[in-house]
């Protein structure tokens, strides 16, 4: 089952058409491969995601990335429908710290109760749906186990729980800001990275 996330402003003008946006994007993309000058707005993430991987580990233990049940899907805008995360296929109930950090939410969202964790490099991780009895301003270590799946909500067909990873104000359109979400597979070598990323925006901190 693909998780949508809410909209969180308003739709572009719909006289500009959606397909505009993918044209200029591919057109940045293209820019940084056949530029040999670096792009003033633009950071590009090598395909090698070790130095990542090593500080990261899946929030289900002993979690593969054939347990990933829906793959990331970015949005083509900040406001677009998208899977803003990766749903992992859940053996065991309890729903552990990917990487350390700070409590910064614990509570229900629309339906489902979720967790957030601020990680010390600026990256964000929100879990759902997860029952857990920490509390905001909490620190965890990597692997503490931060709450437990709820056996009554099922976000997949299956046991799972959905992980997205998000840089805050990290994607600039127009004069605004607006938090980038990044593929958690990535940060577990599960994923090769997106090739272009707004300033500032590098996940690997």
């Amino acid at each position: 089952m693909q998780h949508n996330d809410g909209v969180t402003a308003p739709p572009p003008n719909p006289r500009t058409p959606t397909s505009l946006f993918v044209l200029i994007l591919q057109a940045l993309v293209i820019a940084v491969f056949f530029n040999p000058m670096p792009m003033a707005n633009a950071t590009v993430i090598h395909a090698d995601a070790s130095h990542v991987a090593d500080h990261w580990i899946p929030p289900i233990e002993a979690a593969t990335e054939i347990d990933v049940l829906n793959a990331f899907v970015p949005p083509e805008m900040p406001w677009s429908s998208a899977h803003r995360g990766i749903d992992i296929r859940a053996a065991d109930a309890q729903v552990l710290a990917p990487e350390g950090g700070e409590v910064s939410f614990v509570g229900v969202v629309v339906d489902r109760p979720v967790i957030t964790i601020e990680h010390p490099d600026g990256l964000i991780s929100s879990f759902e749906p997860v029952d857990s009895e920490l509390a905001v301003g909490d620190t965890v270590a990597p692997g503490q186990t931060i709450g437990r799946l709820p056996a009554e909500t099922s976000h997949c067909d299956v046991q799972c729980v959905h992980w997205g990873v998000r840089k805050p104000d990290a994607w600039q359109v127009g004069a605004t800001v607006r938090d980038l979400y990044i593929d958690p597979a990535f940060l577990l070598g599960w994923s090769d990275p997106s090739i272009l990323w707004p300033v500032h925006s590098d996940p690997s901190g």
